[in-house]
């Protein structure tokens, strides 16, 4: 089951509650009283979701971020790896045998 962003909440509990106060405010009550419910429970998800995101992200000291730096692996060997269409110069893997793009043989 897809679960639904708090913000979608909150913008069907202001719509709900907008509507019903104008179009009749005693006889649809509820359904504006609904709205700002929609409303707080948005606002609770956007909240529960922003200090669960916060909570799972790694606190990195600047010694370890330094260290990482240091010794991030090169990837100059992936350049090797790539050729290029003589016809419309775009870059392609070794085992194309025809362009993407121009569709020229190469």
């Amino acid at each position: 089951m897809a679960k639904i962003h708090g913000l979608v909440y909150i913008l069907v509990g202001a719509f709900v509650s907008i509507m019903s106060w104008r179009l009749n405010q005693e006889k649809l009550l509820f359904f504006y009283y609904a709205g700002y419910f929609f409303i707080f429970v948005g606002v609770v998800k956007l909240l529960f979701n922003w200090i669960k995101n916060n909570a799972e992200k790694p606190k990195v000291s600047a010694q370890q971020e330094s260290h990482h730096a240091v010794h991030k692996p090169s990837h100059t060997s992936t350049a090797h790896q790539i050729k290029y269409c003589h016809n419309c110069r775009t870059p392609l893997r070794l085992h194309n045998k025809f362009c993407s793009n121009c569709g020229a043989r190469v």
